[in-house]
């Protein structure tokens, strides 16, 4: 069962390292997100009943998450009065009211006790589909997902 398992993994990251590959400057993140799902279910070894019920939970989780990060990039975004300068660059802020600098920490602020709030939320939950130990392997396979995907970025904007 374990080398099936193991064989499945194989297979998707070898798909994967294909299916990374940019298209302009876009990247198919419905493909990210299956092998992402792929990945933790094998790291995590979920049983029939523990998939059922986690995956809605961490998938609403992750939605609420991305709108979140976006939101904050957008407030964010309102400082820039130079398109060819990145959005977090000082001078952008240097160009700034403090009433706009004001609004945008609010937003800021807001947004990440939001986040923090949703965390707990979601980390409560978790406790009540998994076991302590296999919420930790969630961490860590995340983390092991992302440094993978970066790599496998990185190596594909090497190419010609």
């Amino acid at each position: 069962m374990k080398s099936i398992k193991f064989l499945m993994l194989i297979v998707a990251i070898t798909s994967a390292t294909s299916s990374y590959s940019q298209k302009g400057n876009k990247i198919d993140i419905d493909r990210v997100r299956s092998h992402k799902i792929a990945f933790i279910t094998n790291k995590l070894n979920l049983t029939a009943k523990e998939a059922q019920v986690f995956w809605p939970v961490y998938n609403a989780h992750d939605k609420l998450m991305s709108e979140y990060r976006r939101d904050e990039i957008n407030a964010v975004k309102m400082v820039v009065k130079d398109p060819e300068r990145p959005y977090l660059s000082k001078k952008n802020f240097d160009n700034i009211s403090e009433d706009e600098a004001k609004k945008i920490y609010r937003i800021v602020t807001d947004l990440r006790n939001k986040t923090h709030q949703e965390k707990q939320n979601y980390m409560s939950k978790l406790t009540t589909i998994l076991s302590y130990k296999k919420i930790l392997k969630l961490q860590a396979s995340e983390r092991e997902f992302r440094k993978e995907l970066f790599r496998k970025l990185k190596q594909t904007r090497r190419r010609p």
